[in-house]
């Protein structure tokens, strides 16, 4: 064979064997983007099921108490709007419906849905609002060794504990007795003496204690 022949078989094999390596595929194929399917990112859906599952938490806990000073009206009716004190039998009088009502101990939506009851022999499907205007004051009474003995105010919407009230009133002295604080509380016109180690609801081992209006809190001499 002549030079120039294997010259050019040279270059033809040359180029075959480039156009081989060229058209085989480096990396694996990507696939076609309409065949994808897509995959769902499952915390944010799982969140969102976890949120829809759990109840939410009704904000309207308080409790009308005796005492509460409270506004009372039919939406679009304004001749029925009153302000009244809650009297010391827990019933408010409504003269529109010439009835005393009793409310004390209800939530504002339990009491609005009490109330309406006695509107709808006057009107239709009423939609009664209550207000509270000013809260009955709640109160505890600390007294024996402590830093300020007296009343101490509960807040409104609040509960007060033992802890709390003997913080508020100074504190126990360094005399008082920690093991064994009495709390008197009136129950069915009888009093009762209650007990609490303050010492094991400091450390966490007894939780701390929920006082009622007009409970009495005394803290005795540990010299005793």
């Amino acid at each position: 064979m002549s030079y120039s022949l294997k010259a050019t078989a040279g270059v033809l094999m040359t180029i075959f064997l480039m156009a081989c390596t060229r058209s085989a595929p480096l990396t694996e194929p990507i696939p076609d983007a309409d065949k994808v399917t897509p995959v769902a990112a499952e915390a944010p859906v799982n969140a969102g099921l976890a949120a829809a599952a759990k109840p939410i938490e009704s904000r309207n806990t308080y409790r009308l108490r005796a005492r509460d000073f409270i506004r009372v009206l039919v939406i679009n009716e304004n001749d029925t709007q009153i302000e009244r004190r809650i009297n010391p039998d827990g019933t408010v009088d409504i003269p529109f419906v010439k009835q005393l009502i009793p409310v004390a101990g209800l939530t504002l939506t339990q009491a609005q849905d009490e109330i309406a009851i006695r509107f709808r022999k006057y009107f239709k499907d009423p939609q009664v609002v209550i207000s509270i205007v000013s809260y009955a004051e709640r109160r505890v009474y600390v007294s024996g060794y402590v830093g300020k003995p007296g009343p101490v105010p509960v807040p409104p919407e609040e509960t007060l504990t033992l802890g709390r009230a003997l913080s508020m009133a100074g504190g126990i002295l360094p005399r008082g007795r920690r093991s064994d604080v009495a709390v008197k509380r009136m129950h069915d016109g009888t009093m009762q003496v209650i007990s609490k180690d303050m010492r094991r609801i400091d450390s966490g081992d007894e939780p701390d204690f929920v006082l009622e209006d007009e409970d009495q809190i005394y803290v005795d001499d540990s010299r005793i």
